[in-house]
C-alpha cells in the first residue's frame, strides 16, 4: 500500500466504531429448552441416476417441428414448473410428471427449470440425468431448450416417442 493510500484508509478507519461483539439467541438458551425441542424431519436425497439411459442429444427431428419448436408454435400437452423447489422436491415432482404423462400418451411437454444463478442452476444442470433415470427414459425421444416464449433458457421441451 503506497503512503496515500495509507492516509486515505487511516481516514476512513477513523470514522468506524468498533461494535460490541454480541451473542446470538441460540447461545442464551438453556439445555434444558433444547431439549425438549423436536428433532426436524430429515430430507430425502435425490437419488443418482443409476446407469443413465442413453437419451439421444442430436436426434434429427422432421423440419416442421424443428421449426414449431424453435418459434415456440408447437402445441404443448402438458407443463411441470419446478420453480422454487429444492432438489428432492423437484426430483419427485417430475417423476409423477412424466408417470402421468407417459401413461396419458402425452408427447410435447414443457419442463420449466428456471436459469439459476449464472445460468446454471441445479435443477437445470441435472434434468437430463434426472430423465435419463426414469423407467419413462426409454420413451423420451429428445429434449430440446425452449422458445423464449415458452421460459427460454429457463426451460427445456421434452418429447415422447409414439406408443
Amino acid at each position: 500500500m503506497s503512503d496515500e493510500d495509507r492516509k486515505v484508509w487511516d481516514s476512513y478507519a477513523r470514522g468506524v466504531a468498533r461494535t460490541a461483539k454480541r451473542k446470538s439467541p441460540a447461545a442464551k438458551t438453556r439445555r434444558s429448552e433444547t431439549a425438549s425441542v423436536a428433532p426436524l424431519p430429515k430430507q430425502t436425497k435425490t437419488p443418482p441416476p443409476q446407469k443413465p439411459a442413453a437419451i439421444p442429444e442430436d436426434i434429427s427431428l422432421e423440419r416442421r417441428r424443428e421449426k414449431a419448436l424453435r418459434d415456440g408454435s408447437l402445441s404443448l400437452d402438458a407443463t411441470l414448473d419446478l420453480h422454487g423447489m429444492v432438489q428432492a422436491e423437484a426430483f419427485a415432482a417430475l417423476a409423477d410428471f412424466m408417470q402421468r404423462a407417459a401413461r396419458g400418451g402425452k408427447r410435447h411437454l414443457l419442463v420449466v427449470t428456471g436459469k439459476g444463478k449464472g445460468g446454471m442452476g441445479v435443477l437445470r444442470r441435472n434434468l437430463r440425468d434426472w430423465l435419463a433415470s426414469l423407467p419413462q427414459a426409454k420413451s423420451i425421444l429428445a429434449i430440446r431448450p425452449a422458445a423464449p416464449k415458452h421460459g427460454g433458457g429457463g426451460a427445456f421441451y421434452v418429447l415422447m416417442r409414439r406408443k
